[in-house]
């Protein structure tokens, strides 16, 4: 039998270790499905890159692409969403958007230029 004192303090604590009750926002990956770069860029001009990302839940918001490094010959880039909700239950629905990075060029690029998207190598741009 529970003493009153620790039944309140179970009471208490279910709530907190329950997986995302409260609810607090966390980053996480969008499943990349397709990365369209052109084919060929100049070394200083500015270059679009355009990610095609599934989105899945209805708890991620704020879909983003954040950029990890750039040198003169890589661009790394991180597809994510701050989930405000989790644990939320959500009714499976599945879509996909694009989200556009530009690279300045401020730093000027060698050839090749590889971009590189959640970890993997989505293609190279030829600098002319």
């Amino acid at each position: 039998m529970l003493k009153p004192w620790s039944a309140a303090a179970l009471l208490l604590a279910l709530p907190l270790s329950a997986c995302g009750v409260l609810g607090v926002p966390r980053t996480v990956p969008l499943g990349v499905v397709k990365v369209s770069l052109p084919a060929t860029v100049s070394a200083t001009a500015p270059l679009q890159v355009d990610v095609r990302v599934g989105v899945g839940s209805c708890e991620d918001t704020n879909h983003r692409l954040t950029l990890i490094s750039r040198t003169a010959q890589v661009l790394a880039l991180k597809a994510e969403a701050t989930e405000t909700r989790p644990g939320a239950v959500c009714p499976a629905v599945y879509t996909e958007t694009t989200l556009s990075y530009t690279d300045s060029g401020t730093l000027a690029r060698t050839d090749p230029f590889e971009v590189i998207v959640n970890g993997k190598v989505w293609g190279k741009v030829r600098v002319q």
